[in-house]
């Protein structure tokens, strides 16, 4: 893009003709003694009239067909020797058998200014193919480029992955660039202040290129020495900058081809694969298209005119890095299932433990009654005193304990039973399954539960899932009271119901969770418990999210938290 910029503007009075019809172009002051433009000698230099000719070489385009476009001071224009129509912006002369050997302009200034006049060749095709659709070529480019930059810049919000959003913002300059580009294109010469804004453009989005290119092939930890090299040419070009808010143009690549620029990632890519990284495959090739597009643009191998050039390759490489994305998008939604399946599990090894832990409660009671039983009957035996009566009688005391326990194991393994498909209940029955399980638990440490059912809802979904969800904050709850020391502990469950939502909320008595954890509290691995996994709330929340589409919240009441399940 800079080599086409500086080609076409930097050098305003230099022709841009690829096909050799142009012989020269002068410039004269007085409107009789002409010689060579010069971009150097009329950079700051005003002048209150001028005249211009171009000298062709006729021999080379009668058996062709090219036009001659003009971007002028059209206003100013006095008088010119040759037809032409105005077109947009620019006037349109068809170089035939009948077009003046010399072409000759001339333009007067009612106060002194800059000279601008840039005359440039096109041909047949272009002008027929791309010159009437330019407004939509423009218009098709920044759309692309813009969808690519929004696009990857609301997805690394969500993956937090650091080359999604160098990327995006490197898309977003080169759009910028573009757009100032465009509109340069519409003036006879660039101002110092366009030049100096794209050129800063365009060296931020060579460095976001770099950024993107070190973070996405994983240098600074596979490739050493790419990672040096993408430092170098990242403090070179933020220097690069600094010159040019001080001379007003870019230093770096007047030097150096532009097309450098995308060779140095192309070979960094290569060098990737090189070392096993299938990943960088469709990089390089973005790339290498980028580096061979500008390359043959700077030596005038394409046949159009640069802004078409590097309007068709902004918005190519958008789409050809949007599909080297899209695999790595793929490749971490398919590493994030796999770790949500980790912590699934993990999760269910948590509440295994916890239920063999509730079952041991739960049967701890029962089996003092049957040790009572036995010893009852033991004695009775040593006294001679053991009836069929009693027997019958104590034979029934233990088959109620064995079938409490019995109905204990259903309750649990039901509880955890996973579910193929969703069927309808009311949250009272799912939540009442989960204060079961945990009533033992909480008596034993003096917790009191009070469940205040105001409007119960039935609901069509995973009913082990939700109660699954309130066993968890149950669960929680109790710790939290536990580890404080709380005296008089409390869990209070509301169920509500109105604007066709349904509210449980889970409160406790424990003083609340501190401001600087709530918003990390639904985070995997976050704990503020000693011996906690950091998963539950995480996989409470999205199995919320996930199977019930709906929300789990958490904030901080004058007694202590409050979590809210919305349904």
């Amino acid at each position: 893009m800079k080599i086409i910029l500086s080609f076409l503007f930097f050098f305003s009075f230099l022709y841009a003709d690829k096909f050799d019809v142009i012989e020269s172009v002068k410039i004269s002051e007085d409107l009789n003694s002409f010689k060579n433009a010069s971009y150097l000698e009329y950079k700051d230099k005003k002048v209150k009239q001028f005249a211009i000719k171009v000298k062709l070489k006729k021999k080379n385009y009668l058996d062709k067909n090219y036009y001659l476009t003009v971007i002028s001071d059209y206003d100013n224009m006095t008088y010119t020797n040759t037809i032409y129509k105005n077109y947009n912006h620019m006037m349109l002369i068809k170089l035939d058998k009948t077009a003046p050997d010399v072409l000759y302009f001339e333009y007067e200034y009612d106060t002194p200014k800059r000279p601008g006049f840039r005359v440039k060749v096109i041909s047949q095709s272009e002008y027929e193919n791309l010159l009437p659709y330019e407004g939509i070529i423009y218009g098709v480019a920044y759309g692309i480029i813009f969808c690519a930059f929004l696009y990857y810049f609301i997805i690394y919000f969500s993956i937090r992955e650091k080359y999604f959003l160098y990327y995006s913002i490197m898309q977003l300059f080169v759009l910028l660039s573009l757009i100032g580009f465009m509109i340069v294109s519409f003036k006879p010469y660039p101002t110092t202040f366009a030049q100096t804004l794209i050129d800063i453009l365009e060296n931020m989005s060579f460095i976001f290129t770099l950024l993107f290119a070190k973070e996405i092939l994983n240098a600074k930890n596979k490739l050493s020495f790419s990672s040096s090299l993408i430092n170098f040419f990242l403090w070179i070009n933020t220097i690069d900058i600094g010159i040019i808010l001080l001379i007003n143009y870019s230093l770096l690549y007047e030097y150096m081809p532009f097309y450098i620029s995308f060779l140095i990632p192309s070979l960094l890519g290569l060098l990737s694969i090189i070392n096993g990284n299938k990943n960088a495959i469709i990089y390089t090739i973005g790339w290498s298209f980028m580096a061979s597009f500008v390359y043959m643009a700077e030596k005038d191998l394409i046949p159009f005119s640069g802004i078409y050039t590097i309007h068709f390759a902004a918005p190519m490489e958008s789409l050809i890095f949007t599909l080297a994305l899209a695999f790595a998008l793929r490749r971490i939604v398919k590493e994030k299932n796999e770790k949500e399946k980790l912590l699934i599990h993990k999760e269910k090894l948590a509440s295994m433990g916890e239920m063999i832990n509730n079952i041991a409660h739960q049967w701890r009671q029962p089996l003092t009654h049957l040790s009572f039983i036995n010893m009852n009957l033991q004695m009775a035996s040593y006294d001679e005193k053991l009836s069929k009566e009693y027997l019958d009688e104590k034979i029934e005391e233990s088959n109620k304990q064995l079938e409490f326990m019995s109905s204990t194991i259903d309750s649990f393994r039901d509880f955890y039973k996973p579910q193929k498909e969703k069927e309808n209940f009311y949250l009272s029955k799912a939540i009442k399954q989960a204060v079961d399980i945990m009533a033992v638990l909480l008596e034993k440490e003096n917790i009191e539960l009070e469940l205040d059912i105001r409007k119960d809802k039935k609901i069509y979904a995973y009913e082990n899932e939700y109660s699954q969800v309130v066993l968890n904050l149950i669960t929680n709850a109790k710790d939290v009271l536990v580890q404080r020391q709380i005296e008089d502990g409390k869990i209070k469950i509301t169920i509500d119901s109105y604007f066709d939502k349904s509210f449980t909320t889970v409160c406790d008595n424990a003083g609340g969770i501190k401001k600087a954890d709530l918003n990390k509290i639904f985070e995997p691995y976050f704990t503020t418990k000693d011996s906690g996994s950091g998963i539950g709330l995480y996989m409470s929340k999205t199995i919320i999210n996930s199977h019930f589409k709906g929300k789990l919240r958490v904030e901080n009441k004058k007694e202590g938290a409050c979590f809210t399940i919305e349904v």
